[in-house]
């Protein structure tokens, strides 16, 4: 996995997998690639490719494993306004 901090974005290798714990309300999107994306708590898995984006609805681990090469952003929710 590589992180970069001046453009929020990861980079995957294909078959990588990352692990995110208590993320519910982060936006997941691939920018490029594919990704298979699974929440603990949900039955259902995701595959999102460019252009698509997920929010996570769980707590619990969320699982992105990239189908092939992919970059991914991981944007956390967004406080609501009082």
């Amino acid at each position: 996995m590589e992180l970069h901090l001046k453009a929020p974005l990861i980079a995957l290798a294909p078959g990588e997998v990352i692990a995110l714990d208590d993320v519910a309300g982060a936006t997941i999107k691939p920018t490029r690639g594919t990704v298979w994306i699974t929440e603990e708590g949900d039955t259902a898995d995701f595959v999102l490719r460019p252009g698509e984006r997920r929010v996570v609805q769980n707590e619990g681990r969320t699982v992105v494993q990239a189908i092939d090469c992919a970059w991914i952003s991981i944007r956390e929710s967004l406080p609501e306004a009082a």
